[in-house]
């Protein structure tokens, strides 16, 4: 029996919808607890059908007999299902002799349909490695393909889904194919065409469909291997750019010749051709270096990383295409604009690095691919997105980096720091050029004769090309609407002398094309706005699940679409048809976007910020609209829920500043919530308090608490205890019966990211009393939790403390190094998580007497810190280095590192850290300072060593043998206390040298017992 066959009995998470084994207790996706029997849940997915048959099958079965026939058809049966299986399909049915499969059905991607066109393709090369043997027999085996795209309600049940016009639309087309060919629906092609080389079809009459069916034949060999070059389409005649773009191939090759980061302008108003200059330098330059593009897309009054983002799935993706290659693989070129690969989304540690991390990411990862070969980047569109972009260029270069050249593309690009010398502009036309390409446009629009009035389109053009394409279209689209109508009057204009007239009034490119979209049907001008709401490059995935339409009107209008070749992954024709929608639609539409982005956080985080962004134009447009109605305060309660999930995004990227902006946003709506309020309060309350405000983050927990029960959001209510708790810890304060209610609310709210939290505060309380053997117990269960946490508060100190209980702990070095080598590995797109477990790490190194390899990792942790300007780590990278040198006995070089770090800790106001490594450097050193620290005994354990070590050491300078003994007794008393063999190295190896200069030989003998048994335990 075929197991794609058989029954599916999937568990289901009610919380997340995310799918697992039948026998799991708990969903893999969230950690929520699944009960026995789960609900079958119906969803909408996109699907691409496969339908396959046999040409002449009855006279086939006839003549061979059935013992016969069936050995062929099993062998048939076995091709086709192995090469939809091999491309990710699932076999749905058999009909007869036709198979049916499925892409999508379990979890749409967007390289369904390409995926769909390749498993086409390997069934047929597997089915002509057999016919060499079937045709000895006599036996001529063909097959057709026909691939169709559509929604369709699917279950976790096993019963076939399959059915309805999707199916039948493939089914039809099959029968219009060539023997051994392959045809797709409009929608495939749309959704392939960038991967599949295709050519046109004639529009057939089909069965059961009241309108032709458009469709395109996949050439031979035209199943492009995923991540393979992309097929441009047909682009107007270039007649004034060749010198420019001449110029610049030469500019960009002397730039590939140069180390270092190079960057270029490109500028010009839209339509002049500069995304066509760049296809065209992309291609040409594929041969010299490694190309990528990019296309930026709005992102409003946001601070959005998406072209980051873009750009960091283009690079990730041109290195395993580049790794591929180095192991035998096959892979594309990146010369064109393409979307992510599959399974490239940034998931949930990608989703969660800052701004800083992803632009170090970035320079990194061009780096490193530049000592291959020159990296060229493509950036189009980037007046969309120049804050992100102008904070990368002034970035510094890696050291050792190869030749990266950055040419940058868009309007107007004012703030951008490059020389005049580097820009260039996209020339106008002349009207000797724009008549040229006239005659061709006229050519493309297959019109009769002469275009009616080109003398006025081109002088009304202005020479820009995109201007005189949308007149002459509209043009053309009058003229065959007034002989279509003479035609059925029966009349004849003779030299069309009216044609065309309304072009005349059109007085921008804008104008002119939103003359041809008022043409269009009611449902193509909405699926053009909501391509125009996205911003521009949408997947059509995107689109069909957000315009609102039926998927019969979605065929209609795709249709129509194509007839008036008007592009859907046209940004300037989406925009433009956008502004056709009346309000009520265009709020329902940055409606069903924010509802869609939302459901696909749940997978990918960083989709909440776009969430959030069009949930706010829904509740603007239906305020201006409908102010007080229904409709106003459901997008407002919207709005609100996303805003806070995208500062709860922020805070996991340590960007509290953000967080503040976006709770203040969400508060400002006014919803009329207890819970919203809860919500906004622990987020205001926690990024107050990292901001160095804990007065005014007590004050708004004390006052969300009086004006909202607990039980209205009892996850807020418990991160509010928890910050509370945090804040008074950190003050020195430690509130055992605050604790306790915020563990109680915590484990009834069932929320995992606050019980890591306070697991964390336990832990961090443990450490400051020496005990690191509970704090490593309590940071074990806070990563467990904070695991199954959407978000969760103080998730990068979980990461940075356990490593360094690892170190401090009592764990065997040996196995503390590969534990924390684990936590690297995965927090590696995290740079700044990662360079945190990096520095304890380097310390354990060092203590198993590897110190060349520690202070390569401090330098490669202090290089992650320094260039996404985190200047805590910095410190702390520099407070690891001296106790290096140290177990390295280099102890004017671990002075060195702690008179380092002491600086910038006292430059960012942390006098406690700063009083720390001077007081570490003046053991080091043998100098004690003038007034020494005297902490109180609530201050942590080792500042309490410290301070009685430096104590010695001053008595001792001044004659006081015996009250340096006593100090330097009451140090060993504190580090007898202490629960952890790593810290206890440290500080015994001071203890020691101070007991050599003043101690009687004894108390020498005694503290290097001490330290022999911690090191033998530890190390």
């Amino acid at each position: 029996m075929n197991t794609a066959l058989a029954p599916r009995n999937d568990a289901v998470c009610r919380r997340c919808g995310a799918t697992g084994p039948a026998a799991a207790r708990f969903c893999m996706a969230c950690g929520a607890a699944i009960t026995a029997t789960q609900p079958a849940q119906a969803r909408i997915r996109l699907v691409t059908v496969v339908f396959c048959d046999v040409e002449r099958s009855t006279e086939l079965a006839v003549r061979l007999g059935g013992e016969l026939w069936n050995d062929v058809l099993e062998a048939y049966f076995t091709d086709v299902s192995q090469a939809l299986h091999a491309q990710g399909g699932r076999l749905e049915k058999f009909i007869g002799d036709a198979v049916v499969g499925v892409f999508g059905a379990d979890g749409e991607q967007e390289d369904d349909a390409v995926r769909a066109v390749q498993a086409a393709g390997e069934a047929l090369r597997r089915l002509a490695a057999r016919a060499k043997a079937l045709r000895r027999r006599g036996i001529e085996l063909s097959v057709r393909f026909g691939i169709a795209s559509g929604r369709v309600l699917t279950t976790t049940r096993s019963a076939s889904f399959a059915v309805g016009p999707v199916t039948n639309r493939a089914a039809r087309l099959q029968q219009f194919a060539p023997s051994g060919g392959v045809v797709l629906d409009l929608k495939t092609w749309l959704l392939a065409r960038q991967a599949v080389h295709c050519r046109p079809l004639d529009p057939v009459e089909a069965k059961g469909f009241a309108q032709p069916l458009r469709c395109w034949l996949v050439e031979q060999g035209g199943d492009a291997q995923h991540g393979g070059p992309p097929v441009h389409q047909p682009v107007n005649q270039m007649v004034n750019q060749r010198r420019l773009l001449a110029d610049l191939t030469t500019r960009l090759e002397r730039a590939m010749r140069e180390p270092g980061l190079s960057t270029l302008a490109l500028e010009g108003d839209i339509g002049v051709g500069k995304t066509r200059i760049l296809h065209q330098l992309g291609r040409a330059l594929e041969s010299r270096g490694q190309v990528l593009f990019v296309t930026c897309k709005h992102d409003g009054d946001r601070r959005g990383l998406w072209p980051l983002q873009q750009l960091d799935h283009e690079l990730a993706r041109l290195n395993d295409k580049l790794n591929g290659e180095l192991n035998g693989g096959a892979g594309g070129g990146l010369g064109g604009p393409a979307g992510p690969a599959r399974d490239e989304r940034p998931g949930r540690s990608a989703a969660h690095r800052s701004a800083e991390e992803l632009r170090w990411t970035l320079r990194r990862r061009l780096a490193r691919l530049s000592h291959r070969r020159p990296v060229v980047v493509i950036v189009d569109d980037c007046h969309k997105a120049l804050d992100q972009l102008a904070q990368l260029c002034g970035g510094p270069d890696e050291p050792g980096g190869g030749s990266v050249v950055l040419l940058l593309s868009g309007r107007a690009l004012p703030t951008l720091a490059i020389p005049e010398a580097d820009r260039l502009a996209v020339p106008l036309l002349t009207p000797a050029e724009s008549r040229t390409l006239l005659e061709s446009l006229s050519a493309r629009l297959s019109l009769p004769g002469a275009l009616p009035h080109a003398d006025e389109i081109v002088q009304r053009s202005g020479g820009n090309p995109l201007f005189l394409e949308q007149l002459a279209a509209l043009t053309a689209a009058e003229t065959a609407a007034e002989t279509a109508a003479e035609t059925t009057s029966g009349t004849t204009s003779g030299t069309g002398a009216g044609a065309g007239r309304h072009h005349l009034i059109a007085p921008s490119a804008e104008a002119a094309l939103g003359s041809r979209i008022d043409r269009l049907g009611l449902q193509a001008v909405r699926i053009l706005g909501c391509a125009g709401a996205w911003g521009g490059q949408a997947a059509l995935t995107d689109l069909l699940a957000t315009c609102g339409l039926g998927e019969a009107e979605v065929d209609a209008a795709l249709a129509q679409l194509a007839e008036a070749g008007l592009e859907l992954t046209s940004a300037f024709v989406g925009e433009v048809a956008y502004t056709r929608l009346r309000l009520a639609e265009r709020a329902r539409i940055h409606a069903g976007i924010a509802e869609h982005l939302r459901r696909r956080a749940l997978r990918h985080p960083g989709d909440i910020d776009s969430a959030a962004l069009h949930a706010e134009h829904a509740h603007r447009a239906w305020h201006d609209l409908a102010p007080g109605t229904a409709e106003d305060r459901s997008a407002a309660a919207r709005a609100a829920g996303c805003l806070c999930a995208a500062a709860r995004l922020a805070i996991s990227r340590a960007d509290v500043s953000l967080a503040l902006e976006l709770a203040g946003r969400a508060r400002r709506l006014r919803i009329a919530s207890p819970a919203l309020e809860a919500e906004i309060g622990a987020i205001e309350s926690y990024a107050l308090a990292a901001c160095g405000r804990p007065a005014e983050a007590l004050a708004r927990i004390r006052r969300t608490r009086a004006r909202v029960p607990s039980r209205a959001n009892l996850p807020a209510a418990a991160n509010l205890r928890a910050n509370e708790l945090a804040i008074l810890f950190t003050g020195g304060t430690w509130d055992a019966g605050l604790l306790r209610q915020a563990h109680r609310l915590a484990e009834l709210s069932g929320d995992a990211g606050t019980r890591a939290r306070l697991l964390l505060l336990e832990a961090l309380r443990a450490a400051q009393s020496g005990d690191y053997r509970a704090a490593e117990a309590s940071l074990r269960a806070a990563e467990s939790q904070a695991g199954r946490a959407a978000y969760c508060f103080g998730e990068s100190e979980i990461y940075g403390n356990l490593a360094l209980c690892l170190a401090y702990g009592g764990t065997p070095a040996t196995q503390a190094l590969t534990e924390c080598a684990d936590l690297r590995r995965r927090l590696a797109e995290t740079p700044v998580r990662d360079a945190a477990v990096a520095c304890p790490m380097a310390f354990l190194l060092a203590m198993r007497g590897h110190g060349q390899r520690a202070e390569s990792l401090l330098a490669e942790a202090e290089s992650v810190f320094a260039g996404t300007g985190h200047l805590i780590g910095r410190a702390g990278a520099y407070e690891f280095r001296g106790m290096v040198r140290e177990l390295q006995d280099d102890l004017p070089g671990a002075a060195g590192w702690l008179e380092r770090a002491a600086a910038l800790y006292h430059e960012m106001g942390l006098d406690a850290a700063a009083e720390r490594c001077r007081m570490k450097s003046a053991l080091a050193t043998g100098v004690a300072p003038e007034a020494p620290l005297r902490p109180g005994p609530r201050a942590p354990w080792d500042m309490r060593a410290l301070a009685h070590q430096v104590a010695a050491l001053r008595q001792h300078r001044l004659g006081g043998v015996e009250a340096a003994r006593e100090h330097l007794a009451a140090a060993l008393h504190e580090i007898e206390g202490i629960r952890g063999e790593g810290a206890v190295i440290i500080a015994l190896r001071s203890c020691l040298r101070l007991s050599a200069s003043f101690g009687p030989e004894a108390d020498t003998t005694r503290i290097r017992a001490a330290l022999t048994e911690a090191e033998k335990r530890k190390i």
